[in-house]
């Protein structure tokens, strides 16, 4: 994920005019946004097992920081869409959309304590905010407790909320819209 976002960032950042007014931030599948899939790796790498490069601990979290920082100044309009298990390095790529959508099968966290790391990917930033409230975030940074959408709405975590077996039609809403739009 990093290898193909980060590079496609750069462009847009480097030449707007060829980037799209919205970008929207999903995940593949129904089961989960992005949760887990790089600690598994950096687990392996930093155990010794074989085939798992221990330069991986250091390339990894220098790209992920820069793709969380890049996000974060990137031109188009982001739209987040938290369909299923949003934790980690998934509410790092997509906490600072504007627009975070949670679903009735969102589950975020930021799970790191619970492995002995710190909450990272700008944890710090966006957890000390919720609702203006920064025990809240602080708990959530500490404990790694796990949110649903209603939480994640009354927290202002989220913004929206869609109902997954709605979110085919709102990704061809925004499409329309977005066409529409442009050629006004």
């Amino acid at each position: 994920m990093l290898n193909l976002m980060l590079p496609q960032l750069k462009n847009w950042n480097s030449d707007p005019a060829h980037a799209p007014r919205v970008a929207l931030i999903s995940g593949t599948g129904g089961k989960a946004f992005c949760a887990g899939g790089d600690i598994v790796s950096l687990y392996h790498a930093n155990n010794g097992k074989e085939g798992y490069d221990p330069a991986i601990k250091a390339q990894f979290f220098a790209q992920e920081y820069l793709l969380d920082y890049s996000l974060t100044t990137m031109k188009p309009l982001q739209i987040s869409v938290w369909n299923g298990i949003t934790m980690g390095g998934g509410v790092g790529v997509s906490c600072h959309a504007p627009i975070r959508i949670a679903t009735d099968s969102t589950v975020y966290a930021m799970p790191e304590t619970g492995i002995g790391f710190f909450t990272d990917v700008g944890g710090s930033y966006f957890l000390s905010r919720v609702k203006n409230n920064i025990s809240l975030g602080l708990y959530l940074g500490i404990t790694g407790h796990r949110l649903k959408a209603k939480d994640l709405l009354q927290w202002g975590v989220a913004t929206h909320f869609v109902p997954a077996d709605k979110l085919d039609a709102l990704r061809n809403d925004i499409v329309a819209n977005v066409k529409q739009s442009s050629t006004n």
